[in-house]
């Protein structure tokens, strides 16, 4: 295994030399070392290339409890305010040890007034949330300022029902989503929210998964209409 000061060695060669085939093997090691403090400021490191954080965020969560405990101090003692959206994102993913404080810090943080902040708690929700939870969603689904937030919140709403296979969470879902339709002007909160339908209802509405990323107007403004008449023919049921 090797030490702190060579692993400071190693990051500070690949990054004057630009060594790309040397990244991945850092980012391996890192995550099987022992230094959860030192893999954790490379992560808020913005010398670094933001796909190098970002493959170093995503095996941060193989320090496993280390790291879990490392991110609730954060948070318990209100530091590093400015990396917290990305905080909550991490131990979203960990979620062992502190579920419930990790839920609870994430509704804390889905009333932000930052827009990334709310939008990875939101997300969170999703993962680890409850039946009670539907609420939140549902409250951002139709009511917050920033698109993604509210996109996020509609496959939040499938992501928890994918979780907890509840027959309230789908009518809770399909409700908002009506809702959200009849309002909705942001053409990706729409392709979301379509595309969410699709899946839980298991029904085409007449449109690809291609046009919806893709962002198609036209078909999705066509696939628009039959959602809704879908919504209301599942909710009178």
């Amino acid at each position: 295994m090797k030490e702190l000061s060579e692993f400071k060695n190693w990051l500070k060669e690949i990054t004057e030399k630009n060594l790309e085939e040397e990244k991945l093997k850092f980012v391996w090691a890192i995550m099987k070392s022992p230094f959860v403090e030192f893999h954790y400021h490379l992560l808020k490191d913005k010398n670094l290339d933001a796909k190098f954080r970002g493959d170093l965020a995503f095996r941060f969560k193989e320090h496993g409890e280390k790291a879990e405990d490392f991110l609730i101090s954060k948070l318990d003692n209100n530091q590093d305010i400015d990396f917290q959206a990305d905080i909550i994102f991490l131990l979203g993913k960990l979620n062992k040890k502190y579920k419930a404080k990790i839920l609870d810090y994430a509704r804390k943080f889905t009333e932000s007034d930052s827009d990334y902040k709310r939008d990875r708690a939101i997300i969170v929700l999703g993962w680890i949330g409850t039946v009670d939870d539907t609420k939140i969603l549902g409250q951002h689904l139709l009511e917050d300022k920033n698109s993604k937030c509210r996109a996020w919140s509609a496959s939040s709403f499938m992501q928890m029902w994918f979780n907890n296979k509840s027959e309230t969470i789908k009518q809770k879902a399909f409700e908002n989503y009506k809702l959200a339709l009849a309002d909705e002007s942001d053409l990706f909160a729409i392709s979301v929210i379509l595309s969410v339908i699709r899946v839980m209802g298991k029904t085409k509405l007449g449109i690809s998964q291609t046009a919806l990323d893709e962002l198609d107007f036209e078909k999705i403004e066509i696939a628009k209409v039959k959602a809704i008449r879908f919504l209301d023919n599942f909710l009178k049921n």
